[in-house]
């Protein structure tokens, strides 16, 4: 699963009014926003990157919240290109620490087997 970096324009979020902040906390199904109660600021859930699965209807509810189509996003999110979220399980035979190094190994051998067979397409 894909680890998301969200980023909360915090100029563009001062220019919507609560009503606006909590409709776009409401748009988003996974709720990887919220509201702060004291400042009353956008910010992300503590554990949002767990969450965020789909950003599709909270990008339509900030489409529709902008004065003109150029504005940049109040929030974005998008993936990250160097972290995912994974998760092994096990019968209890094994640990989950062996479970992906022994995983890793096979993944490397059958890399260097196809590093190999593609030196040999070049030849």
């Amino acid at each position: 699963r894909f680890c998301p970096v969200i980023t909360i324009n915090e100029e563009a979020c001062n220019m919507l009014t609560l009503e606006q902040k909590q409709e776009l906390v409401e748009a988003c199904p996974d709720r990887i926003l919220e509201l702060d109660e004291f400042t009353g600021n956008l910010v992300q859930v503590e554990n949002a990157y767990e969450m965020a699965t789909f950003t599709e209807d909270l990008k339509v509810a900030q489409e529709a919240m902008k004065k003109r189509p150029e504005d940049d996003d109040f929030v974005h999110v998008v993936q990250s290109t160097d972290r995912f979220v994974f998760s092994v399980e096990s019968t209890g035979c094994m640990d989950a620490e062996d479970i992906l190094l022994s995983s890793l190994r096979v993944l490397k051998d059958r890399l260097n087997y196809l590093a190999a067979e593609v030196e040999k397409l070049k030849d």
